[in-house]
């Protein structure tokens, strides 16, 4: 009688070792998927078909397009000025800075991003504000080599690189200090 009492209890003790190595390994495998990793937010806006992501950390704002007073022997890109908050902002055109065709008309229309800590301050005319995309921050490093080409690109995050899953498609990663210092010195 002696071992069936011995018997009952070691399937008992057997039951609750094997749930207790179970959660501990779940457990073990949930932390492991949960590491973080860094990530780098980036505001998607549309110029034409293209996708092209602008730090977040330096955009101050996003309001309806308007009107610009042009400037006289201004490069095609500089739209003109305009005031934003009591401020004179220089108005900068995307899609002519990056050479694509099917820039905004002149009468407004569209998105402009307010870009933060420029002196003298600026925004940028998209066609439309997308939404705003976490991707790792590997892909927005810039490679050793620079902007891509002749562009002010850094890189290009591909479709499924956002962490948030609000925007689908893939985009190009601007290099703001690059495409400000072509049109703003």
């Amino acid at each position: 009688m002696r071992i069936g009492a011995t018997a009952a209890a070691d399937p008992t003790a057997r039951t609750a070792a094997l749930l207790d190595a179970r959660a501990a390994a779940l457990a073990a495998r949930k932390a492991a998927q949960e590491q973080p990793v860094e990530t780098a937010a980036y505001l998607v806006c549309a110029c034409g078909p293209e996708r092209y992501g602008l730090p977040l950390a330096a955009v101050s704002g996003i309001g309806p397009g308007r009107p610009c007073t042009a400037l006289p022997n201004a490069p095609p890109a500089l739209r003109g000025i305009t005031a934003v908050a009591g401020l004179i902002v220089s108005v900068l055109d995307l899609a002519a800075c990056l050479g694509l065709d099917g820039a905004q008309d002149e009468a407004g229309g569209g998105h402009m991003v307010s870009l933060r800590a420029q002196d003298p301050p600026v925004a940028l005319m998209v066609d439309r504000a997308v939404g705003i995309a976490r991707i790792d921050a590997g892909l927005a490093q810039p490679s050793d080599r620079g902007a891509l080409g002749r562009t002010p690109l850094l890189g290009y995050a591909p479709p499924g690189s956002d962490r948030t899953g609000d925007v689908d498609e893939g985009f190009s990663l601007i290099d703001l200090p690059a495409l400000i210092a072509r049109f703003m010195t």
